[in-house]
């Protein structure tokens, strides 16, 4: 019986109008989404490419001049890359880069926020320039147009436009007793309604998103099959459940305009609403310090260590003038007298300044921890946040990646620290030999268990609302037949 139904289901399926309108919209929709998507990625890729040979031209071109000074050319008291303190200090630096993942053009995700390279120097991370690539604060504010924005937002809305009459409709148009004058039940109709609805519109909706994601050049290798199949997965569980919220609302036997109010309602609270919420509940809980804080916070520090420094320090560029007239040994000898005065003072400066950093890190990470524990409230939030995490684009993903720079910047600082302290002067050598970073994807394990309790999550959320749903149509009432 329930064949006869999904065959009665897409008989009238083919009729509606809507269905011709809304599912070639959808599509194009869609197909734009994987192209927006694949041109950001596009776009972070050129970036780490033109940062990572820019650091790799600065290296390069300060060996060559190192070289040049050994072999006896002239040069002036403020360009040799020789001087441990100046190189690391001031003329040496790294890009550290987070290149694109495999799948990173199913969704942009925090990637529009947050830096895909990072300026490394000597200094503390905190007071070094970092510049985001350049972005339209009103598109930082409302998000970009990807795939995922169509599945998260759009797709919901086609469900509902195509379900909210489900059961209304039959009633209203007076079909509805003779169906059910047949041996079947409401649940069996209902059952065979869904089926095709659902095959219909997350059949197209997973088939046209892994088909665009792989033809945008989506690597299979190194995790990118399993991550596609979890992206597969959480779409089927995504629109599972707004097929589940759909036949709860129908159960209770309500006009067609109103299950389409109660639909729009939840979507708007759902969707809308609950991630707004969830944001401000997590900034008013820790509120972070404000940036005027944190740079005063900086400036106290180096205050204080500039007024703790001897006149070798202080004096650092006359000196140095001085010393290019005694000739090379005495100014390589007094620059690094500078240099060892400076550098320990500027690290006391830091010192000074890291706990009101520490604290703004701190409170950062508490607000992603309480967003992290409250993102089950919403279907949305959850389906937002595995798609973030399965393109590598979710907040985590840039915490890992703010955690290996860091690591990487103590890695240069103790590189060069003994050999600013001990004074031998660099050769052109130990100059190409300079720590270079290199990004370390997470580990797939360590990826899916952050995806794994998010997809659990929604398919719990799915078979609440569908048995939510068939109990309240067993109470389906009488009248309504």
């Amino acid at each position: 019986m329930i064949t006869q139904i999904m065959k009665h289901e897409w008989r009238l399926l083919l009729r509606d109008r809507l269905l011709f309108i809304a599912i070639p919209v959808y599509a194009l929709l869609l197909a734009y989404g994987v192209y927006n998507g694949d041109a950001w990625r596009q776009f972070l890729t050129t970036n780490v490419a033109a940062a990572t040979a820019t650091a790799d031209d600065n290296i390069g071109k300060l060996a060559e001049k190192a070289e040049r000074i050994e072999r006896g050319e002239p040069y002036g008291a403020y360009e040799d890359p020789r001087i441990p303190g100046r190189f690391a200090r001031t003329m040496a630096f790294e890009m550290a880069v987070k290149p694109p993942g495999p799948t990173s053009a199913i969704a942009i995700g925090q990637s529009d926020v947050h830096p895909s390279y990072l300026l490394v120097q000597w200094r503390a991370m905190f007071n070094q320039s970092n510049t985001d690539e350049v972005e339209n604060p009103v598109n930082l504010a409302v998000g970009r147009f990807d795939l995922s924005f169509v599945l998260i937002y759009l797709y919901p809305l086609l469900i509902i436009a195509l379900s909210f009459n489900m059961l209304s409709s039959e009633r209203e148009g007076g079909t509805q007793v003779l169906m059910l004058s047949q041996p079947v039940s409401v649940g069996q109709f209902v059952v065979g309604k869904v089926t095709v609805r659902g095959l219909v519109i997350i059949g197209m909706a997973v088939t046209l998103s892994l088909l665009g994601v792989m033809a945008s050049g989506a690597e299979l290798a190194d995790g990118g099959l399993w991550r596609l199949g979890a992206w597969g997965l959480a779409i089927i569980a995504y629109g599972g459940f707004w097929f589940g919220l759909s036949v709860l609302v129908n159960a209770f036997a309500g006009k067609s305009s109103t299950n389409a109010m109660v639909l729009m309602g939840t979507w708007l609270v759902l969707v809308l609403l609950a991630p707004a919420v969830l944001n401000l509940v997590a900034k008013s809980t820790y509120p972070l310090p404000s940036r005027i804080e944190l740079v005063q916070a900086a400036r106290r520090g180096y205050d204080a260590a500039k007024r703790e420094a001897p006149p070798s320090a202080q004096a650092g560029g006359a000196a140095a003038e001085l010393a290019s007239r005694g000739g090379e040994d005495v100014m390589l000898a007094e620059l690094n007298t500078a240099f060892k005065d400076v550098i320990p003072l500027e690290m006391r400066g830091e010192a000074a300044a890291a706990p009101m950093f520490k604290r703004f890190d701190e409170q950062r990470d508490r607000q992603h921890g309480l967003i992290d524990r409250l993102k089950y409230v919403s279907p949305a939030i959850l389906a937002a946040d595995v798609m973030g995490e399965l393109a590598d684009t979710s907040t985590a993903s840039y915490r890992a990646f703010s955690h290996q720079v860091g690591a990487y910047h103590a890695r240069w600082r103790d590189h060069f620290f003994d050999r600013i302290m001990a004074g031998p002067v660099l050769g052109a050598a130990d100059i190409r030999a300079t720590p270079r970073f290199n990004f370390v994807p997470e580990e797939d394990g360590v990826v899916a268990a952050r995806v794994v309790p998010g997809l659990a999550a929604l398919l719990g959320f799915v078979l609440a609302v569908f048995a939510a749903g068939f109990g309240k149509l067993r109470q389906y009432p009488a009248a309504a037949r």
